[in-house]
């Protein structure tokens, strides 16, 4: 996911960033396409910081995906930043083997673009002008994901025997990280999955000292006999953010 300032998420919804979407399970023919969109609010610094749009379309061998954030509110008066984040892949059973990523953000100040494609499961950098803080070699990035399939895998409609289950490394041209929910808590009829967000790749030693690895959790509630992604809680070094699902 694009690299965020004070008035945006901390890297997740990179997740997160880093990076939002909702997923088609169990479509019956592999040409018949469905077609998700989520809305999510922003929290940051005690106040909305901004909303984050997404929609995803799958079929049993296709995915393609779009997210695009932008500062709204004080935030936005302050300094308005926004990106988008784009790509497409293969469907490979539960799995998304990516193909194409395109990540754009705009900081009021700098305005970059990245574009990976994919040689199997080897992310490739084809354009954009950021260089890693330190070199990240083709072993470390191989089966690593990028940022809008991540977002996919992460907060997608997901069976209850997928929850909690994720292990997953996300590369977007720059940094690498490892996104992990593997600790489940039941209560109040939701489930939240718990794990971290680490830097693996691509960080100065300075960086990684400053903080190396956050927490992460997503909040999932129950929709007919799927579960879906609600909340999110993120905390970096510019505190803790948090995302509310909208719609």
């Amino acid at each position: 996911m694009p690299r965020m300032t004070p008035f945006c998420l901390p890297r997740p919804a990179h997740l997160l960033a880093s990076l939002l979407l909702c997923a088609a399970v169990g479509l019956p023919h592999a040409g018949q396409a469905n077609t998700e969109t989520q809305k999510w609010s922003v929290h940051a610094f005690g106040f909305k910081v901004g909303e984050l749009d997404v929609a995803a379309q799958q079929t049993q061998i296709t995915f393609a995906g779009k997210g695009s954030f932008t500062t709204t509110g004080l935030a936005g008066a302050l300094r308005r930043i926004r990106f988008t984040v784009q790509s497409q892949g293969a469907v490979r059973g539960s799995n998304i083997a990516p193909t194409r990523y395109d990540g754009f953000i705009d900081t009021g100040k700098r305005v970059s673009e990245t574009t990976l494609t994919f040689t199997g499961t080897l992310p490739r950098k084809t354009a954009g002008a950021q260089t890693p803080a330190a070199p990240i070699s083709d072993k470390a990035k191989r089966g690593a994901v990028d940022p809008m399939t991540m977002m996919w895998l992460t907060l997608r409609d997901q069976d209850a025997d997928q929850l909690c289950t994720l292990d997953q490394k996300q590369y977007d041209g720059t940094r690498l990280v490892r996104i992990t929910l593997t600790s489940r808590q039941n209560g109040d009829g939701k489930v939240t999955c718990a794990g971290t967000y680490d830097r693996i790749g691509g960080y100065s030693a300075e960086e990684l000292a400053e903080l190396k690895t956050s927490p992460l959790s997503i909040v999932y509630t129950p929709e007919g006999d799927l579960w879906r992604a609600t909340e999110v809680h993120l905390t970096s070094r510019h505190g803790k953010a948090k995302l509310f699902r909208r719609d």
